[in-house]
């Protein structure tokens, strides 16, 4: 097909708070609000006018983790970056997606180091513009996500950044069809409570939701976890071990990841947990559950030597990468150290995730191993309608069978919406979403997501949000957050 060709003129931000549930504790910091942003981005598609949205909560302490970095500062520099991306744009000419998404890639990357920022919020800003333009692309074609990819509207030439690609059709690398039912990997965050031994009745949200890990397993029927540790040895293998006869007492067969959060600065340290956990007796049934690892190691060390053999043979499970996974050539780069997989995130960036799948797809027929390497979906706690749907819709595509969510979990349906959008998204994607008391919320069935709604034009959402109805970013104050009582919902006080 002829590639369209794409043409700047306009963004604008808005933003809500959106307040959780329950804490999240990840990493270093614990959750309990965070502000949402929803671009709007005005382009032409082979002079046509369209608009396309992008958006994700301003996560503070997973792009940049400095201490000397208050979370009001992650959030600023997240607009900023957001903000760089928007004037490169703005300035390209009228090209494929692929040309923008290329020279934005390397100019935010620039300009980001060039600040004092880093390589992984740089991405951040491509990825809203990139989204943005993605839907806009879609809808001016009247076609999904998965049929632009397939049908080659984005232009990619992937042989450019990686010459090992060349004569490998993306076709040959994805599903012919995109999946229409998703795996929920249910995120156990540090501070979760595993049973109802750790939520004494006043501490209860009481919002018709599951609260405890052993409430979820047994309403939505869970089939996928991943469970974070926390560098603690002795606190992990408790914690572990707690999980672990909850899970025997379910009888239900469930598959693990791991998610070392960046807590260890040696591969030895994290390998002698593993190891820990293969020699107590209690932990053995789990540990072979554990499907693969998701980067232990801090992103200053994590690429810089090969990875430990003797380590690597203790642990006895793949390690991904993913926030090293901070710049395009990032995976291929993990690879020739050792790592096996890289995660999906649409915070990252939906065509480095493409390029992502074809070197895994490469590197297993070079090495004649199906599977090995591999990619999966992970989760910034991307919340309805359009981070969550979007982020599905290249899920689906890239045909991974399941996916890390916790937005259902850590924040009350789509309650940090406009209740009309909440409504409209309901009404639109009933498969998705279903009623709970007087709210929205994310319908789970058998431990599954239903998602063959989100084949509509553009990255998977078929209503818009209103950003009359957010704050313009230049007014928005991060001590809005703070303002719990007063914006969090009745039910989730």
């Amino acid at each position: 097909m002829t590639v369209p060709k794409l043409e700047v003129h306009d963004g604008r931000i808005g933003i809500s708070n959106a307040f959780a549930r329950m804490p999240f504790r990840f990493g270093v910091v614990t959750m309990e609000a965070a502000a949402s942003a929803t671009l709007r981005l005005d382009v032409s598609v082979d002079g046509r006018p369209v608009s396309g949205y992008a958006s994700d909560l301003l996560a503070y302490k997973w792009f940049d983790k400095r201490p000397e970095k208050t979370p009001a500062d992650n959030v600023t520099d997240l607009l900023w970056v957001v903000g760089q991306a928007l004037e490169v744009a703005r300035s390209l000419p009228a090209g494929s997606l692929f040309d923008h998404w290329r020279r934005l890639d390397a100019e935010v990357d620039r300009r980001s180091v060039a600040a004092g920022f880093n390589r992984l919020g740089a991405s951040f800003g491509v990825s809203m513009v990139e989204r943005a333009m993605i839907d806009a692309l879609g809808r001016a074609l009247g076609r999904p996500f998965f049929d632009l990819v397939r049908g080659g509207a984005l232009g990619l030439e992937p042989e450019s950044l990686f010459p090992e690609l060349s004569g490998i059709p993306l076709a040959d690398v994805l599903p012919e069809r995109p999946l229409e039912r998703v795996g929920l990997r249910h995120t156990v965050g540090l501070v979760d409570p595993i049973d109802a031994d750790d939520l004494p009745p006043a501490e209860r949200c009481c919002d018709g939701l599951p609260e405890t890990l052993a409430e979820y397993m047994e309403q939505d029927g869970l089939r996928y976890l991943k469970i974070k540790v926390g560098g603690d040895a002795a606190a992990d293998l408790d914690r572990l071990e707690r999980i672990a006869a909850l899970l025997s007492a379910m009888g239900r067969e469930v598959s693990i990841t791991l998610d070392g959060n960046e807590q260890y600065k040696r591969i030895d340290d994290f390998a002698a947990l593993v190891d820990a956990i293969r020699s107590r007796g209690a932990l053995q049934a789990f540990y072979r559950s554990i499907l693969f690892v998701e980067q232990p190691l801090e992103r200053s060390v994590a690429l810089a030597a090969p990875l430990d053999a003797t380590a690597m043979s203790v642990i006895g499970k793949p390690l991904l990468i993913d926030e090293a996974d901070g710049w395009t050539s990032a995976y291929r780069e993990a690879i020739g150290l050792g790592y096996r997989g890289v995660s999906h995130k649409n915070c990252k960036g939906v065509v480095r995730s493409l390029l992502n799948a074809m070197l895994a797809f490469e590197r297993n027929r070079a090495t004649a191993s199906p599977g090995s390497y591999f990619q999966s979906a992970e989760d910034l706690t991307c919340l309805p309608v359009v981070s969550l749907q979007a982020d599905l819709a290249v899920v689906a595509a890239l045909g991974i069978p399941h996916v890390e969510r916790n937005g259902h979990h850590y924040f009350h349906g789509l309650d940090h919406l406009p209740r009309g959008e909440a409504e409209a998204a309901l009404r639109a994607h009933p498969d998705l979403y279903r009623r709970e008391g007087d709210g929205v919320v994310v319908a789970i069935d058998d431990g599954a997501l239903d998602i063959r709604s989100l084949r509509t034009p553009g990255m998977g959402f078929a209503c818009l949000p209103d950003l009359d109805a957010r704050t313009a970013a230049a007014d928005w104050s991060f001590d809005s957050l703070n303002e719990i009582d007063a914006g969090r919902p009745a039910h989730g006080r």
